[in-house]
């Protein structure tokens, strides 16, 4: 049995100027069919842009204020 193709994704707002970053959810999401991570992401109906992957393999998404 193949193991799910899913990933992490935390969804991060940035203030003006990158100064204040606040986390504002967690996902499991589906990875794209060819096991990629999208570079867009929808969350709690906004757009928010893939920044970077943490350590722990967590994909994290960006939506600028």
């Amino acid at each position: 049995m193949e193991p799910p193709n899913v990933y992490r994704a935390r969804f991060d707002e940035v203030a003006t100027g990158g100064r204040r970053r606040i986390t504002v959810g967690i996902e499991i999401l589906d990875r794209e069919s060819d096991g990629s991570i999208p570079t867009a992401a929808w969350f709690r109906g906004e757009e928010y842009r893939l920044d970077i992957e943490d350590d722990e393999g967590v994909a994290i998404y960006v939506r600028r204020l």
